[in-house]
Protein backbone atom coordinates (compact mmCIF):
# COMPACT_ATOMS: atom_id res chain seq x y z
CA UNK A 1 0.00 0.00 0.00
CA UNK A 2 2.81 2.24 0.66
CA UNK A 3 5.03 1.87 -2.49
CA UNK A 4 1.03 2.25 -4.18
CA UNK A 5 0.65 5.47 -2.65
CA UNK A 6 3.54 7.15 -3.17
CA UNK A 7 3.32 6.12 -6.49
CA UNK A 8 0.00 7.38 -7.34
CA UNK A 9 0.67 10.94 -5.28
CA UNK A 10 3.93 10.95 -6.85
CA UNK A 11 2.04 10.72 -10.42
CA UNK A 12 -0.79 13.47 -10.14
CA UNK A 13 1.39 15.52 -8.17
CA UNK A 14 3.57 15.36 -11.38
CA UNK A 15 0.94 15.50 -13.99
CA UNK A 16 -0.30 18.68 -12.62
CA UNK A 17 2.53 20.54 -11.76
CA UNK A 18 5.36 19.52 -13.40
CA UNK A 19 6.82 20.23 -16.84
CA UNK A 20 6.08 17.48 -19.83
CA UNK A 21 8.88 15.79 -20.57
CA UNK A 22 11.25 16.92 -17.73
CA UNK A 23 12.24 13.29 -16.58
CA UNK A 24 13.01 12.13 -20.02
CA UNK A 25 16.86 10.80 -20.68
CA UNK A 26 16.93 10.81 -16.67
CA UNK A 27 18.15 7.08 -16.57
CA UNK A 28 21.28 6.93 -18.87
CA UNK A 29 21.11 2.89 -18.94
CA UNK A 30 17.48 3.11 -20.26
CA UNK A 31 17.97 3.05 -24.12
CA UNK A 32 15.30 4.99 -25.92
CA UNK A 33 15.87 2.99 -29.11
CA UNK A 34 13.71 -0.07 -29.87
CA UNK A 35 15.20 -3.78 -29.88
CA UNK A 36 14.03 -4.42 -33.35
CA UNK A 37 11.35 -6.95 -32.28
CA UNK A 38 9.52 -8.03 -29.86
CA UNK A 39 11.65 -10.87 -28.55
CA UNK A 40 14.58 -8.92 -27.90
CA UNK A 41 12.69 -6.39 -26.38
CA UNK A 42 11.26 -8.58 -23.86
CA UNK A 43 14.88 -9.78 -23.00
CA UNK A 44 15.82 -6.17 -22.93
CA UNK A 45 13.23 -5.35 -20.73
CA UNK A 46 13.68 -8.09 -18.64
CA UNK A 47 17.06 -8.37 -17.92
CA UNK A 48 17.05 -4.87 -16.92
CA UNK A 49 14.47 -5.25 -14.62
CA UNK A 50 15.75 -8.34 -13.04
CA UNK A 51 19.20 -6.48 -12.31
CA UNK A 52 17.33 -3.69 -10.61
CA UNK A 53 15.42 -6.50 -8.59
CA UNK A 54 18.65 -8.17 -7.73
CA UNK A 55 19.99 -4.46 -5.97
CA UNK A 56 16.65 -4.23 -4.15
CA UNK A 57 17.56 -7.78 -3.02
CA UNK A 58 20.53 -7.22 -2.37
CA UNK A 59 19.61 -4.42 -0.38
CA UNK A 60 17.02 -6.69 1.44
CA UNK A 61 20.18 -8.20 3.28
CA UNK A 62 20.70 -4.99 5.46
CA UNK A 63 18.14 -4.30 7.71
CA UNK A 64 17.81 -1.20 10.18
CA UNK A 65 15.55 -1.99 12.95
CA UNK A 66 12.83 -4.18 11.61
CA UNK A 67 12.79 -2.41 8.25
CA UNK A 68 14.48 -4.38 5.43
CA UNK A 69 16.57 -1.89 3.08
CA UNK A 70 15.05 -3.51 0.16
CA UNK A 71 11.31 -1.98 1.20
CA UNK A 72 12.85 1.08 1.70
CA UNK A 73 14.63 1.13 -2.20
CA UNK A 74 11.13 0.29 -3.57
CA UNK A 75 9.52 3.42 -1.57
CA UNK A 76 12.33 5.12 -3.33
CA UNK A 77 11.97 3.91 -6.30
CA UNK A 78 8.14 4.06 -6.67
CA UNK A 79 7.42 7.94 -6.89
CA UNK A 80 10.43 8.35 -9.44
CA UNK A 81 8.02 6.09 -11.80
CA UNK A 82 5.04 7.67 -10.78
CA UNK A 83 6.51 11.09 -12.39
CA UNK A 84 8.46 9.86 -14.79
CA UNK A 85 4.32 8.46 -15.53
CA UNK A 86 2.65 12.04 -14.87
CA UNK A 87 5.35 14.24 -16.91
CA UNK A 88 5.60 12.16 -20.17
CA UNK A 89 9.10 11.08 -20.23
CA UNK A 90 8.75 7.12 -20.94
CA UNK A 91 11.75 6.28 -23.01
CA UNK A 92 10.22 5.18 -26.19
CA UNK A 93 6.63 7.03 -27.35
CA UNK A 94 4.72 10.09 -27.71
CA UNK A 95 6.10 11.99 -24.90
CA UNK A 96 2.47 12.50 -23.73
CA UNK A 97 1.64 12.70 -20.42
CA UNK A 98 -0.17 9.58 -18.81
CA UNK A 99 -3.79 10.68 -17.54
CA UNK A 100 -3.78 9.76 -13.64
CA UNK A 101 -6.85 7.42 -13.62
CA UNK A 102 -7.92 3.80 -12.38
CA UNK A 103 -8.22 2.46 -16.09
CA UNK A 104 -4.77 3.10 -16.59
CA UNK A 105 -3.90 0.99 -13.82
CA UNK A 106 -5.25 -2.22 -15.94
CA UNK A 107 -4.12 -1.29 -19.41
CA UNK A 108 -0.42 -0.57 -18.83
CA UNK A 109 2.38 -3.16 -17.49
CA UNK A 110 3.98 -0.76 -15.28
CA UNK A 111 1.71 -1.64 -12.56
CA UNK A 112 2.47 -5.15 -12.64
CA UNK A 113 6.20 -4.43 -13.00
CA UNK A 114 5.76 -2.66 -9.58
CA UNK A 115 4.12 -5.26 -7.89
CA UNK A 116 6.17 -8.06 -8.96
CA UNK A 117 8.85 -6.23 -7.67
CA UNK A 118 6.81 -5.44 -4.17
CA UNK A 119 6.39 -9.76 -4.27
CA UNK A 120 10.08 -9.84 -5.37
CA UNK A 121 11.65 -7.77 -2.55
CA UNK A 122 9.01 -9.01 0.27
CA UNK A 123 9.54 -13.11 -0.65
CA UNK A 124 13.70 -12.11 0.17
CA UNK A 125 13.11 -9.79 2.91
CA UNK A 126 14.28 -12.78 5.07
CA UNK A 127 18.36 -12.67 3.61
CA UNK A 128 19.16 -10.41 6.14
CA UNK A 129 23.19 -10.38 6.38
CA UNK A 130 23.64 -7.17 8.34
CA UNK A 131 21.85 -5.24 11.09
CA UNK A 132 20.93 -1.97 12.59
CA UNK A 133 19.61 -2.72 15.76
CA UNK A 134 18.40 0.35 17.05
CA UNK A 135 18.89 4.19 15.73
CA UNK A 136 19.22 6.98 15.02
CA UNK A 137 19.79 5.35 11.79
CA UNK A 138 22.39 7.64 10.51
CA UNK A 139 24.87 7.15 13.31
CA UNK A 140 24.12 3.40 14.13
CA UNK A 141 26.68 1.26 12.68
CA UNK A 142 25.38 -1.72 10.71
CA UNK A 143 26.60 -5.64 12.25
CA UNK A 144 26.87 -8.22 10.92
CA UNK A 145 25.03 -10.94 11.95
CA UNK A 146 24.29 -13.97 9.78
CA UNK A 147 25.71 -15.45 7.06
CA UNK A 148 24.41 -16.47 2.99
CA UNK A 149 24.65 -20.54 4.65
CA UNK A 150 21.75 -19.09 7.07
CA UNK A 151 19.43 -18.40 4.18
CA UNK A 152 16.41 -20.18 3.37
CA UNK A 153 13.39 -19.43 2.03
CA UNK A 154 9.50 -21.23 3.17
CA UNK A 155 7.59 -22.36 0.49
CA UNK A 156 5.53 -19.42 0.48
CA UNK A 157 8.64 -17.38 0.02
CA UNK A 158 9.40 -19.43 -2.95
CA UNK A 159 5.87 -19.28 -4.23
CA UNK A 160 5.47 -15.22 -3.89
CA UNK A 161 9.46 -15.04 -5.89
CA UNK A 162 8.33 -17.24 -8.37
CA UNK A 163 4.82 -15.62 -8.68
CA UNK A 164 6.54 -12.31 -8.86
CA UNK A 165 9.34 -13.24 -11.12
CA UNK A 166 6.66 -14.47 -13.92
CA UNK A 167 4.42 -11.51 -13.26
CA UNK A 168 7.62 -9.42 -13.76
CA UNK A 169 7.51 -11.12 -17.31
CA UNK A 170 4.57 -10.96 -18.20
CA UNK A 171 4.43 -7.27 -17.42
CA UNK A 172 7.85 -6.98 -19.92
CA UNK A 173 6.05 -8.86 -22.56
CA UNK A 174 3.01 -6.62 -22.73
CA UNK A 175 5.40 -3.69 -22.71
CA UNK A 176 7.45 -4.76 -25.32
CA UNK A 177 4.31 -5.45 -27.64
CA UNK A 178 3.11 -2.06 -27.00
CA UNK A 179 6.81 -0.63 -27.59
CA UNK A 180 6.98 -2.41 -30.89
CA UNK A 181 3.06 -0.88 -31.74
CA UNK A 182 4.74 2.46 -30.93
CA UNK A 183 8.14 1.91 -32.25
CA UNK A 184 8.54 -1.13 -34.86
Amino acid sequence: MVVATVFTVAWVLSYNFLPRGLLRGGNPAATAEYAGSVPLEFLTLFGWNVAVSAIAVDANTFRSVNSPLGYVVEVVQAPRYGAVWGTGSLAIGSGDRIVPSLSVLVERSGPMEITAMVAIVVATRGIMLWHQASGPRWKEPFERVRSPRDWSLTRREWALLGGGYLLLAAACYREAVAIAGVAG
